[in-house]
Protein backbone atom coordinates (compact mmCIF):
# COMPACT_ATOMS: atom_id res chain seq x y z
CA UNK A 1 0.00 0.00 0.00
CA UNK A 2 1.41 3.26 -1.19
CA UNK A 3 2.09 5.64 1.85
CA UNK A 4 -0.09 8.88 1.60
CA UNK A 5 1.64 12.44 0.26
CA UNK A 6 1.83 14.96 3.49
CA UNK A 7 2.17 17.58 0.91
CA UNK A 8 -1.24 16.57 -0.94
CA UNK A 9 -3.91 18.87 -0.56
CA UNK A 10 -6.21 16.70 1.61
CA UNK A 11 -3.09 16.00 3.70
CA UNK A 12 -1.76 19.23 4.01
CA UNK A 13 -3.05 20.62 6.81
CA UNK A 14 -2.01 17.93 9.18
CA UNK A 15 0.14 17.10 11.79
CA UNK A 16 3.56 16.13 10.11
CA UNK A 17 5.66 13.67 12.29
CA UNK A 18 8.64 12.87 12.50
CA UNK A 19 9.81 15.58 9.96
CA UNK A 20 11.07 14.45 6.55
CA UNK A 21 15.13 15.17 5.60
CA UNK A 22 14.12 17.72 3.31
CA UNK A 23 12.05 20.09 6.27
CA UNK A 24 14.52 19.08 8.47
CA UNK A 25 17.61 20.50 6.72
CA UNK A 26 15.40 23.28 5.61
CA UNK A 27 13.82 24.77 8.49
CA UNK A 28 17.62 24.16 10.17
CA UNK A 29 18.83 27.03 7.83
CA UNK A 30 15.13 28.81 8.43
CA UNK A 31 15.93 29.15 11.98
CA UNK A 32 19.61 30.31 12.06
CA UNK A 33 18.74 33.08 9.89
CA UNK A 34 15.67 34.20 11.95
CA UNK A 35 17.30 34.11 14.94
CA UNK A 36 20.12 36.18 13.47
CA UNK A 37 17.56 38.28 12.14
CA UNK A 38 15.37 38.46 15.61
CA UNK A 39 18.96 39.43 18.17
CA UNK A 40 20.06 41.56 14.96
CA UNK A 41 16.70 43.52 14.94
CA UNK A 42 16.43 43.33 18.78
CA UNK A 43 20.01 44.76 19.57
CA UNK A 44 19.37 48.20 17.36
CA UNK A 45 15.36 48.54 18.56
CA UNK A 46 16.92 48.41 22.40
CA UNK A 47 19.81 50.61 21.50
CA UNK A 48 17.23 53.00 19.95
CA UNK A 49 15.14 52.96 22.93
CA UNK A 50 18.03 53.83 25.13
CA UNK A 51 18.52 56.81 23.02
CA UNK A 52 15.29 57.78 22.54
CA UNK A 53 14.68 57.75 26.42
CA UNK A 54 17.57 59.50 26.83
CA UNK A 55 17.22 62.19 24.38
CA UNK A 56 12.76 62.67 25.75
CA UNK A 57 14.63 63.11 29.91
CA UNK A 58 17.21 65.54 28.18
CA UNK A 59 14.71 67.50 26.18
CA UNK A 60 12.45 67.56 29.47
CA UNK A 61 15.34 68.89 31.43
CA UNK A 62 15.97 71.53 29.28
CA UNK A 63 12.08 73.07 29.28
CA UNK A 64 12.32 73.01 33.16
CA UNK A 65 15.53 74.37 33.20
CA UNK A 66 14.16 77.42 30.64
CA UNK A 67 11.21 77.47 32.98
CA UNK A 68 12.97 77.93 36.36
CA UNK A 69 15.42 80.83 34.46
CA UNK A 70 12.36 82.60 33.38
CA UNK A 71 11.21 82.55 36.88
CA UNK A 72 14.28 83.50 38.31
CA UNK A 73 15.64 87.25 38.40
CA UNK A 74 19.03 87.99 36.74
CA UNK A 75 21.46 90.37 35.52
CA UNK A 76 23.03 90.38 32.16
CA UNK A 77 26.71 89.36 32.62
CA UNK A 78 29.25 91.64 30.54
CA UNK A 79 32.28 89.88 31.93
CA UNK A 80 33.64 89.17 28.30
CA UNK A 81 33.01 92.41 27.36
CA UNK A 82 29.73 91.98 25.07
CA UNK A 83 27.39 94.82 24.98
CA UNK A 84 23.66 94.96 25.87
CA UNK A 85 22.56 95.61 22.20
CA UNK A 86 24.13 91.95 20.75
CA UNK A 87 22.08 90.12 23.58
CA UNK A 88 18.74 91.14 21.87
CA UNK A 89 16.71 91.90 18.43
CA UNK A 90 16.64 95.48 17.93
CA UNK A 91 12.84 95.75 18.66
CA UNK A 92 13.43 94.38 22.06
CA UNK A 93 16.64 96.94 23.14
CA UNK A 94 14.76 99.57 24.58
CA UNK A 95 12.14 97.26 25.70
CA UNK A 96 12.33 97.51 29.72
CA UNK A 97 11.13 94.45 29.59
CA UNK A 98 13.50 93.09 26.92
CA UNK A 99 15.71 90.73 29.23
CA UNK A 100 12.59 89.17 30.88
CA UNK A 101 10.93 88.90 27.46
CA UNK A 102 13.79 87.04 25.49
CA UNK A 103 14.49 84.45 28.60
CA UNK A 104 10.50 83.54 28.62
CA UNK A 105 10.74 82.81 24.94
CA UNK A 106 9.58 79.13 24.68
CA UNK A 107 12.00 77.05 22.78
CA UNK A 108 10.90 75.65 19.69
CA UNK A 109 9.95 71.97 20.64
CA UNK A 110 11.99 69.56 19.87
CA UNK A 111 11.09 66.02 17.48
CA UNK A 112 12.11 62.71 17.02
CA UNK A 113 13.53 62.55 13.57
CA UNK A 114 10.63 61.23 11.19
CA UNK A 115 12.90 59.13 9.40
CA UNK A 116 14.31 57.45 12.92
CA UNK A 117 10.55 56.97 14.09
CA UNK A 118 9.81 54.92 10.50
CA UNK A 119 12.66 52.73 11.45
CA UNK A 120 11.98 52.32 14.96
CA UNK A 121 8.67 51.30 13.48
CA UNK A 122 10.25 48.93 10.98
CA UNK A 123 12.43 46.73 13.88
CA UNK A 124 9.56 46.28 15.64
CA UNK A 125 7.76 44.99 12.37
CA UNK A 126 10.87 42.94 11.90
CA UNK A 127 10.97 41.01 15.02
CA UNK A 128 7.05 39.79 14.37
CA UNK A 129 8.25 38.59 11.66
CA UNK A 130 11.78 36.55 13.21
CA UNK A 131 9.89 35.72 15.84
CA UNK A 132 7.26 34.05 13.66
CA UNK A 133 10.04 31.65 11.69
CA UNK A 134 11.88 31.37 14.86
CA UNK A 135 9.41 29.46 16.30
CA UNK A 136 10.53 26.49 13.38
CA UNK A 137 12.97 25.31 16.05
CA UNK A 138 10.26 24.05 17.98
CA UNK A 139 8.89 21.92 15.32
CA UNK A 140 12.89 20.52 15.10
CA UNK A 141 13.11 19.87 18.95
CA UNK A 142 9.90 18.24 18.68
CA UNK A 143 10.85 16.18 15.52
CA UNK A 144 7.18 16.91 14.19
CA UNK A 145 5.29 19.81 12.92
CA UNK A 146 2.36 19.12 15.42
CA UNK A 147 -1.00 21.56 14.27
CA UNK A 148 -4.00 22.65 17.04
CA UNK A 149 -1.00 23.35 19.71
CA UNK A 150 -0.76 27.31 20.78
CA UNK A 151 2.90 26.76 18.91
CA UNK A 152 1.10 26.21 15.79
CA UNK A 153 -1.17 28.85 16.00
CA UNK A 154 1.21 31.40 17.13
CA UNK A 155 3.39 30.84 14.52
CA UNK A 156 0.21 31.81 12.36
CA UNK A 157 -0.59 34.82 13.75
CA UNK A 158 3.25 36.03 13.56
CA UNK A 159 3.87 35.42 9.84
CA UNK A 160 0.48 36.88 8.91
CA UNK A 161 1.34 40.15 11.44
CA UNK A 162 4.90 39.83 10.55
CA UNK A 163 5.28 39.68 6.96
CA UNK A 164 2.06 42.02 6.25
CA UNK A 165 3.94 44.96 8.92
CA UNK A 166 7.32 44.57 7.74
CA UNK A 167 6.05 45.35 4.16
CA UNK A 168 3.96 48.57 5.34
CA UNK A 169 6.22 49.88 7.17
CA UNK A 170 9.24 49.63 3.91
CA UNK A 171 6.68 51.24 1.93
CA UNK A 172 5.94 54.08 4.39
CA UNK A 173 9.47 54.70 4.37
CA UNK A 174 9.81 55.05 0.70
CA UNK A 175 6.80 57.14 0.44
CA UNK A 176 8.79 59.60 2.93
CA UNK A 177 11.70 59.13 1.07
CA UNK A 178 9.74 59.60 -2.23
CA UNK A 179 8.29 62.90 -0.55
CA UNK A 180 11.72 64.17 1.13
CA UNK A 181 13.84 63.60 -2.13
CA UNK A 182 11.70 64.15 -4.93
CA UNK A 183 9.00 66.60 -3.69
CA UNK A 184 11.21 68.47 -1.00
CA UNK A 185 8.42 68.26 1.48
CA UNK A 186 8.33 66.98 4.89
CA UNK A 187 5.09 66.13 6.28
CA UNK A 188 4.17 66.96 10.08
CA UNK A 189 4.96 65.44 13.06
CA UNK A 190 1.90 64.29 13.76
CA UNK A 191 0.92 63.15 10.71
CA UNK A 192 3.99 60.97 10.97
CA UNK A 193 2.40 59.50 13.94
CA UNK A 194 -0.68 59.13 12.86
CA UNK A 195 0.58 57.20 10.18
CA UNK A 196 2.65 54.74 12.75
CA UNK A 197 -0.78 54.04 14.72
CA UNK A 198 -2.73 53.97 11.48
CA UNK A 199 -0.42 51.17 9.79
CA UNK A 200 -0.39 49.20 13.19
CA UNK A 201 -3.92 49.16 13.40
CA UNK A 202 -4.55 47.79 9.88
CA UNK A 203 -2.14 45.19 10.09
CA UNK A 204 -3.89 43.74 13.22
CA UNK A 205 -7.21 44.73 11.72
CA UNK A 206 -6.59 42.66 9.09
CA UNK A 207 -5.27 39.75 10.85
CA UNK A 208 -7.96 39.94 13.06
CA UNK A 209 -10.68 40.02 10.17
CA UNK A 210 -9.43 36.30 9.44
CA UNK A 211 -9.93 34.67 12.49
CA UNK A 212 -13.41 36.66 12.69
CA UNK A 213 -14.82 35.62 9.78
CA UNK A 214 -13.53 31.84 9.39
CA UNK A 215 -14.49 32.24 13.53
CA UNK A 216 -10.94 31.04 13.67
CA UNK A 217 -11.38 27.86 11.68
CA UNK A 218 -14.34 26.30 12.87
CA UNK A 219 -15.23 24.77 9.45
CA UNK A 220 -12.07 24.21 7.87
CA UNK A 221 -10.09 22.29 10.85
CA UNK A 222 -8.54 25.37 12.04
CA UNK A 223 -7.82 28.74 10.78
CA UNK A 224 -3.84 28.44 11.52
CA UNK A 225 -2.56 24.97 10.68
CA UNK A 226 0.25 23.11 8.65
CA UNK A 227 1.10 24.44 4.91
CA UNK A 228 3.55 23.12 3.72
CA UNK A 229 7.13 23.64 5.78
CA UNK A 230 5.46 25.55 9.43
CA UNK A 231 2.02 26.88 10.11
CA UNK A 232 0.03 29.68 8.70
CA UNK A 233 -3.76 29.96 7.13
CA UNK A 234 -5.23 27.08 6.53
CA UNK A 235 -4.91 25.83 2.47
CA UNK A 236 -9.19 25.90 2.57
CA UNK A 237 -8.97 29.65 2.79
CA UNK A 238 -7.32 30.22 -0.41
CA UNK A 239 -9.72 33.69 -0.41
CA UNK A 240 -8.49 34.61 2.91
CA UNK A 241 -5.03 34.20 2.03
CA UNK A 242 -5.63 36.56 -1.14
CA UNK A 243 -7.53 39.18 -0.04
CA UNK A 244 -6.16 39.00 3.86
CA UNK A 245 -2.44 39.33 3.13
CA UNK A 246 -0.94 38.67 -0.71
CA UNK A 247 -2.94 41.81 -1.72
CA UNK A 248 -1.46 43.89 0.28
CA UNK A 249 1.88 42.15 0.19
CA UNK A 250 1.87 42.46 -3.86
CA UNK A 251 0.78 46.17 -3.58
CA UNK A 252 3.27 47.04 -1.27
CA UNK A 253 5.66 45.71 -3.48
CA UNK A 254 4.97 47.11 -6.46
CA UNK A 255 4.72 51.00 -4.62
CA UNK A 256 7.74 50.82 -2.84
CA UNK A 257 9.36 49.35 -6.73
CA UNK A 258 8.20 52.30 -8.31
CA UNK A 259 8.98 54.80 -5.52
CA UNK A 260 12.42 54.50 -5.21
CA UNK A 261 12.91 53.93 -9.00
CA UNK A 262 10.91 57.53 -9.04
CA UNK A 263 13.72 58.97 -6.73
CA UNK A 264 16.36 57.51 -8.75
CA UNK A 265 15.33 58.82 -11.43
CA UNK A 266 15.01 62.50 -10.25
CA UNK A 267 18.14 62.55 -8.92
CA UNK A 268 19.55 61.40 -12.22
CA UNK A 269 17.45 63.96 -13.73
CA UNK A 270 19.11 66.76 -10.97
CA UNK A 271 23.02 65.36 -11.38
CA UNK A 272 22.63 66.25 -15.36
CA UNK A 273 21.19 69.49 -14.76
CA UNK A 274 23.53 70.39 -12.22
CA UNK A 275 26.40 69.50 -14.49
CA UNK A 276 25.56 71.85 -16.94
CA UNK A 277 25.38 74.58 -14.19
CA UNK A 278 28.39 76.72 -13.11
CA UNK A 279 27.22 77.01 -9.25
CA UNK A 280 26.92 74.26 -7.06
CA UNK A 281 23.68 73.46 -5.38
CA UNK A 282 23.55 74.54 -1.87
CA UNK A 283 22.91 70.62 -1.25
CA UNK A 284 25.22 68.46 -2.99
CA UNK A 285 23.69 65.65 -4.68
CA UNK A 286 24.89 62.23 -4.34
CA UNK A 287 27.51 60.40 -6.45
CA UNK A 288 26.46 57.61 -9.07
CA UNK A 289 26.99 54.93 -6.79
CA UNK A 290 24.63 56.66 -4.23
CA UNK A 291 22.13 57.40 -6.45
CA UNK A 292 22.39 53.41 -7.68
CA UNK A 293 22.26 52.68 -3.78
CA UNK A 294 18.76 53.84 -3.95
CA UNK A 295 17.70 50.85 -5.49
CA UNK A 296 19.11 48.46 -3.11
CA UNK A 297 15.97 49.51 -0.48
CA UNK A 298 13.57 47.60 -3.29
CA UNK A 299 15.81 45.22 -4.92
CA UNK A 300 17.04 43.57 -1.52
CA UNK A 301 12.80 43.38 0.13
CA UNK A 302 11.68 41.87 -3.56
CA UNK A 303 14.47 39.35 -3.59
CA UNK A 304 13.43 38.22 -0.04
CA UNK A 305 9.83 38.74 -0.02
CA UNK A 306 8.62 37.75 -3.55
CA UNK A 307 9.66 33.99 -3.72
CA UNK A 308 7.44 32.76 -1.14
CA UNK A 309 4.44 35.03 -2.05
CA UNK A 310 4.92 33.53 -5.47
CA UNK A 311 5.20 29.69 -4.11
CA UNK A 312 1.82 30.41 -2.09
CA UNK A 313 0.02 31.73 -5.21
CA UNK A 314 1.01 29.05 -7.44
CA UNK A 315 -0.09 26.63 -4.73
CA UNK A 316 -3.16 28.06 -4.87
CA UNK A 317 -3.25 27.45 -8.83
CA UNK A 318 -2.66 24.16 -8.04
CA UNK A 319 0.49 23.89 -9.00
CA UNK A 320 3.00 21.43 -7.20
CA UNK A 321 5.45 23.49 -5.41
CA UNK A 322 8.24 21.14 -3.63
CA UNK A 323 9.17 21.39 -0.05
CA UNK A 324 13.09 22.32 -1.04
CA UNK A 325 11.48 25.64 -2.43
CA UNK A 326 9.57 26.75 0.40
CA UNK A 327 12.28 26.36 2.55
CA UNK A 328 14.80 28.44 0.35
CA UNK A 329 11.90 30.90 0.03
CA UNK A 330 11.30 31.22 3.95
CA UNK A 331 15.51 31.35 4.66
CA UNK A 332 14.74 34.44 2.13
CA UNK A 333 11.91 36.23 4.13
CA UNK A 334 13.20 35.27 7.22
CA UNK A 335 16.17 37.66 6.26
CA UNK A 336 14.64 40.85 6.00
CA UNK A 337 15.38 41.46 9.69
CA UNK A 338 19.81 41.50 9.57
CA UNK A 339 19.48 42.66 5.98
CA UNK A 340 17.38 45.95 6.94
CA UNK A 341 19.64 46.61 10.06
CA UNK A 342 22.89 46.41 7.76
CA UNK A 343 21.27 48.31 4.76
CA UNK A 344 19.66 51.33 6.87
CA UNK A 345 22.72 51.00 9.68
CA UNK A 346 25.23 51.54 6.70
CA UNK A 347 22.69 54.05 4.49
CA UNK A 348 21.43 55.97 7.31
CA UNK A 349 24.57 55.72 9.71
CA UNK A 350 23.91 59.28 10.76
CA UNK A 351 20.87 59.03 11.88
CA UNK A 352 20.73 55.88 13.33
CA UNK A 353 24.14 56.01 15.30
CA UNK A 354 25.57 59.63 15.98
CA UNK A 355 24.17 62.08 18.67
CA UNK A 356 22.56 64.85 16.69
CA UNK A 357 20.82 62.21 14.64
CA UNK A 358 17.55 61.74 17.04
CA UNK A 359 16.18 65.50 16.31
CA UNK A 360 17.89 66.08 13.18
CA UNK A 361 15.40 67.54 10.94
CA UNK A 362 17.12 66.05 7.65
CA UNK A 363 15.24 63.03 6.13
CA UNK A 364 16.22 63.45 2.57
CA UNK A 365 19.76 63.43 0.97
CA UNK A 366 21.28 64.59 3.48
CA UNK A 367 20.63 61.72 5.68
CA UNK A 368 21.74 59.39 3.17
CA UNK A 369 25.26 57.53 3.09
CA UNK A 370 28.08 56.72 5.03
CA UNK A 371 28.97 59.79 7.28
CA UNK A 372 31.80 62.06 6.64
CA UNK A 373 34.51 64.38 8.31
CA UNK A 374 32.36 67.49 8.34
CA UNK A 375 29.23 66.31 6.59
CA UNK A 376 26.68 68.10 9.12
CA UNK A 377 28.43 71.09 9.53
CA UNK A 378 31.15 71.70 11.90
CA UNK A 379 32.00 68.96 14.52
CA UNK A 380 33.60 71.02 17.86
CA UNK A 381 34.19 70.66 21.29
CA UNK A 382 31.01 72.35 22.45
CA UNK A 383 33.33 75.52 22.85
CA UNK A 384 31.18 77.58 20.58
CA UNK A 385 27.39 78.27 21.80
CA UNK A 386 24.51 80.76 20.72
CA UNK A 387 22.67 81.04 24.42
CA UNK A 388 18.88 80.98 23.93
CA UNK A 389 17.94 84.98 23.14
CA UNK A 390 21.08 85.85 21.41
CA UNK A 391 20.43 87.51 18.54
CA UNK A 392 23.60 86.89 16.64
CA UNK A 393 26.07 83.61 16.53
CA UNK A 394 28.66 82.52 18.84
CA UNK A 395 31.72 84.38 21.28
CA UNK A 396 34.94 83.13 20.77
CA UNK A 397 37.11 84.15 23.61
CA UNK A 398 40.78 83.73 22.81
CA UNK A 399 42.85 84.42 25.71
CA UNK A 400 45.96 86.10 25.86
CA UNK A 401 48.98 85.83 28.84
CA UNK A 402 47.64 88.44 31.23
CA UNK A 403 49.89 91.70 32.22
CA UNK A 404 51.74 92.42 35.17
CA UNK A 405 49.62 92.29 38.34
CA UNK A 406 46.56 91.55 36.21
CA UNK A 407 46.02 87.92 36.85
CA UNK A 408 43.25 87.13 39.57
CA UNK A 409 41.50 90.70 38.81
CA UNK A 410 39.02 89.80 36.32
CA UNK A 411 39.96 88.72 32.69
CA UNK A 412 40.16 91.63 30.02
CA UNK A 413 42.28 94.19 32.09
CA UNK A 414 43.48 97.07 30.82
CA UNK A 415 46.71 95.75 30.20
CA UNK A 416 46.23 93.28 27.81
CA UNK A 417 44.69 90.22 29.41
CA UNK A 418 42.80 89.07 26.72
CA UNK A 419 41.54 89.57 22.91
CA UNK A 420 37.85 89.50 22.71
CA UNK A 421 36.25 88.26 19.02
CA UNK A 422 32.53 88.43 18.45
CA UNK A 423 31.00 86.01 15.61
CA UNK A 424 27.88 86.96 14.38
CA UNK A 425 26.40 84.18 12.50
CA UNK A 426 22.33 83.49 12.04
Amino acid sequence: MAAEDPHAPENEIDSLTPLPLDHRRGLWGVSVLASLSFVSSTVLLVYLTVKLVRWHLKQWRLGRQQSTDAQAPSSIDLTLGLAERHFFPPCRRNNSRGRENAESTPRKKAYPNQFLVLVYNLLLADIHQASAFLLNAVWLGRDGIIVHTPACWAQGWLVSTGDLSSSCFITAIAVHTYLAVVRNYTPPQRAVYATVIGLWVFNYLVAGLGVIITRNGADGGGLYVRAAAWCWINIHYETHRLALHYLWIFVSLFLTSALYISVFLSLRAKSHTESRLTRSQPKPLPSNQQQKAFLLYPLIYIICTLPLALGRIATMAGAHVPISYFCTAGALIASNGWLDVLLWGVTRHRLIFTEGGIDSEESGIGSFGVPELGMGGWRGSGIIRTPVGRRFGNLVWVHAAAGKGEEGKGGGGRGGGGIRVIVRRR
